[in-house]
This record gives C-alpha cells, sequence and structure tokens, in this order.
C-alpha cells in the first residue's frame, strides 16, 4: 500500500501567533500510475528543514494522494498567509510530477487515475492556475516564491528496453499509464506550459524551461533542489542573485552529469527587495521553530 498523504510538520509560533513567513513544501514519489520518483521526499524533508531555519512556518506533507488533499492544504497555507499580513513571505514549494494539458499546468497526486484524468483533468489533477487564484486573494504581501520542481524525465516513455532509470522504479511496460492516458484525451504534453499570470509580487522558479524535462538526479536530491538549498540560507543574498546561482548551479551539473543541460526557469514579477537569510543593513531572520 502506498503512503498517504503524511504532515511531517506545522509548526507554529509561540502563542499561537502568525509567522510573517509561511511555506508548504510537497513531495510526491509514490505514484501507482507513472514513475515512482527517488527523491522528492528527501528534496521535501531537506527544504523544510532549510526554510525553518529561515524562520518559515512550515507546513511539509508527502504523497497527496488526490486533488482534495492539494486543496485542502493550500487552503491551509494560503490563510496562514493572509494572516502574516503585509510583510508576510510565503513559499509553495512542490517536488514531483508535473504536467501541461490543453496548456494548462497540473500538478500529479499520486494516486491520479489514467481514465479520469483524461476525461476531466480539473477534477483529478491539481491545476496550477487554482493554485495562483488562491494567492491572488488581493491581500497585499511582501513577496512570494514557487518552486516547481516538476517535469521529470522520461514521463511518457514506454519504449521497449528503457527500464527505470535514475530516480525511477517502475517497469517500462507500466510506467507511464497515466501520462499516456492524458496524452490522448486531454492533450497532455511533456514539460510545463509558461506562466502567463502569476499573481503580483511572486516569482515561479521552474526546474526547467517550458516543454522540457527535468533530470531526477543520482543524489539525495534533484539538481533544482540541491542549488536551491544551497543558496537559498546565504546572508545578503539577494532574490535576483539567488535565481542567477541556482541556474548557473543547475546547468553545470546537468551538463556535467548527463551531458546536456538543464536551464531553470523564471517568470512572475517582483519589485522591492528580498533576502531569505537577509538583506544587508536589515534585522536578522525570525527564529527559526
Amino acid at each position: 500500500m502506498l503512503a498517504a498523504a503524511v504532515g511531517l510538520s506545522a509548526c507554529a509560533t509561540a502563542g499561537g501567533s502568525a509567522s510573517p513567513r509561511v511555506a508548504l513544501v510537497i513531495g510526491n514519489a509514490a505514484y501507482e500510475n507513472a514513475p515512482v520518483l527517488v527523491n522528492p521526499g528527501n528534496d521535501a524533508a531537506d527544504m523544510c528543514a532549510a526554510l525553518k531555519r529561515l524562520g518559515f512556518r512550515t507546513q511539509c506533507v508527502n504523497n497527496l494522494r488526490d486533488r482534495a488533499d492539494f486543496t485542502r492544504h493550500v487552503q491551509e497555507y494560503v490563510a496562514q498567509l493572509a494572516q502574516a499580513g503585509p510583510q508576510g513571505v510565503g513559499v509553495f514549494y512542490y517536488s514531483g510530477h508535473g504536467v501541461q494539458a490543453a496548456n494548462a499546468n497540473y500538478l500529479i497526486p499520486t494516486r491520479a487515475q489514467p481514465q479520469a484524468a483524461a476525461e476531466d483533468p480539473l477534477r483529478v489533477l491539481y491545476g496550477l492556475d487554482e493554485l495562483f487564484a488562491r494567492l491572488r486573494d488581493g491581500k497585499p504581501r511582501r513577496f512570494q516564491l514557487v518552486v516547481l520542481d516538476a517535469c521529470r524525465n522520461d514521463l511518457f516513455d514506454d519504449s521497449p528496453g528503457r527500464g527505470a532509470g535514475p530516480g525511477s522504479a517502475a517497469p517500462s511496460a507500466v510506467r507511464s499509464a497515466l501520462l499516456r492516458s492524458l496524452q490522448t484525451g486531454a492533450r497532455a504534453a511533456p514539460g510545463l506550459a509558461p506562466v502567463k499570470d502569476a499573481p503580483e509580487g511572486t516569482m515561479v522558479l521552474y526546474a526547467t524551461a517550458s516543454k522540457e524535462a527535468a533530470f531526477d538526479g543520482e543524489g539525495r536530491n534533484g539538481p533544482l533542489t540541491r542549488h536551491v538549498l544551497e543558496h537559498i540560507g546565504t546572508r545578503g543574498l539577494v532574490v535576483e542573485e539567488f535565481f542567477k546561482r541556482v541556474t548557473a548551479g543547475v546547468q553545470t551539473e546537468t551538463l556535467r552529469d548527463f551531458r546536456k543541460r538543464q536551464t531553470p526557469f523564471i517568470y512572475g514579477s517582483f519589485t522591492g527587495r528580498f533576502c531569505f537569510a537577509g538583506c544587508p543593513g536589515e534585522a536578522d531572520v525570525p527564529p527559526a521553530f
């Protein structure tokens, strides 16, 4: 039996007061009808630890089984972010499978069924547009980051002789039943479509360019998450430079290890100044929970 949605932590501040820093971290790996992934559990656990050290009130969950699981946890995250007020900072992080269908982007629950998903993706998968709609609630906030370490490699590949590669543990003959069904019934395609309407003040970080596949990696973390973790705690590092360092690191690593360069992409609009570990001249980040 696959693991159910597991709450790893939901840390509250002392006395029940809201933290101005809130995060939702999701790691989906134990898929029934798509390639099983190795790294998302590690990715999520390590991101949770890093964000807690940076003062985020962090909700951490693994293997969200269906759309209702996504909806419930996103609602909790948005409610906490609303309580944080205009100085609130939010991070939504997802590691797992994602797909585009009919020019819309979807995150894939671990128990999504092929026929139901092909007939009505909105009823079975969790749409990125729905996430943006919930984040776009009109309340001002200081900064928000959405990280999608998705579009793992070989998602659509059922070709003979393709065994389970890095990050996949399912036989090739059955490993993409869900995605094949989506491709036929819902015009699904590899990779995610470009982001056109991220909420104001929100930056969206893709593991790779739109319509491309990302490597799951051969170590503890996927390439994108490994380099996010390397730089997110750097004192005085503004987000623009943070994105540049993450991108350069992923490009160098993937070209060296896989002989193909993976290039993270950033979408959105942010005109302020923000450093995860504090900008020069600012007070220290909130205490870790």
